[in-house]
């Protein structure tokens, strides 16, 4: 089953592998561990050009035109003939999937194939991320979106926790809130579309405040801020005529503030003030991004979070191309400006915003 609204034709041709979570039985319990097969398990090979009818036409069913080679019968059959049959398959691993796969799933986890309950594993590719370029500037992986941003903010938190307390100039709680599910639509049980922020929140406030007062988190939500940190639409030098002619934001030239009047995005006023006056601070270029009006605009889970929870939001991001592809490009350049961003964000921002979202 496809996940998300992927560039498919991009993973054709392609050394695959599988990886995912795997929940094994231990007694009274149960485990989750998770399987990374590091070798090439899977192909999906295109259509030879000589029998395509549609050549330049050819558009992916996802039904029809993914299907995996991962073994032919006759082979799988020879190699299966050394896996020991399961004698108790009481969570029919043995019934529902080749036992050849799940025997190497065993092994590498360290279980016997028996103590297998179920699993739930994604292809991906075998190719590691690189530097690229004449210069290494750029930084070619799958999932850059939004594992750019992940790390980046993930990054500065770390760096900001240690700074000592008599250097910070401010004591509310920072935090990143990594979300689940964004692709499909974000409303899971840990999805942005849920009521995971506003009850970690609330359940932080209580635990860190004295004489709890619903009033008073209340206040310290609409003191909030929350950078919504999503990749976004570099112009591509061949297809530059698909943004907006005055807002096209280039590889290693900044992070991305997108605006949008149908609120598709959650900048506003006040939030660009404040992200141009840090940015200012610290040397890091902001590009705007507004997309063409004939133009479907793509979505973030800024406005998700800013209904949910009540907090102002700013939606930004480091500029990508490939976007959805297996692999994706981004500058190395707008790595280390988004890095310097959440730097300056945690330090800076309540000092800052205090006379502008007031109590």
């Amino acid at each position: 089953m496809c996940y998300g609204g992927g560039l498919w034709r991009t993973w054709l041709d392609r050394d695959l592998t599988l990886a995912g979570k795997v929940i094994v039985s231990e007694g009274n319990k149960l485990v989750s561990k998770y399987w990374h097969a590091k070798k090439p398990l899977v192909m999906l090979p295109s259509l030879c050009i000589h029998l395509d009818p549609e050549r330049e036409a050819f558009k992916i069913n996802k039904e029809n035109h993914l299907k995996p080679f991962m073994a032919t019968a006759i082979v799988d059959q020879l190699f299966s003939g050394g896996v020991t049959p399961i004698s108790e398959d009481t969570f029919n691993v043995e019934a529902n999937h080749y036992p050849t796969l799940t025997e190497m799933m065993a092994k590498d986890i360290g279980v016997d194939r028996e103590k297998i309950v179920t699993f739930e594993l994604n292809f991906c590719d075998t190719n590691p991320a690189a530097l690229t370029g004449m210069h290494e500037e750029f930084i070619c992986s799958p999932r850059l979106d939004n594992l750019a941003s992940s790390f980046a903010s993930l990054d500065s938190l770390i760096t900001h926790s240690k700074i000592a307390p008599e250097e910070r100039n401010h004591s509310e709680i920072d935090m990143i809130m990594l979300f689940d599910h964004e692709e499909v639509g974000s409303q899971s049980a840990q999805g942005a579309d849920s009521n995971m922020a506003v009850e970690t929140t609330e359940r932080i406030f209580e635990a860190t405040t004295k004489g709890y007062a619903k009033e008073d988190y209340f206040r310290a939500m609409h003191r909030s801020l929350v950078l919504s940190a999503d990749l976004a639409h570099a112009v591509h030098p061949n297809y530059s005529h698909l943004h907006q002619p005055e807002h096209q934001p280039k590889l290693q030239q900044g992070i991305v503030l997108k605006l949008n009047a149908n609120q598709r995005y959650m900048t506003d006023s006040v939030g660009t003030a404040i992200i141009r006056t840090l940015c200012a601070r610290v040397d890091v270029p902001l590009q705007d991004f507004i997309v063409r009006n004939d133009s479907a605009c793509g979505s973030t889970i800024g406005p998700m979070m800013a209904a949910k929870a009540g907090i102002k939001t700013i939606d930004i991001g480091a500029p990508c191309l490939a976007m959805h592809s297996i692999r994706e490009m981004m500058g190395v350049v707008d790595a280390l400006y988004y890095k310097r961003l959440f730097d300056v964000f945690f330090q800076e921002y309540t000092e800052l915003s205090e006379t502008l979202l007031g109590e």
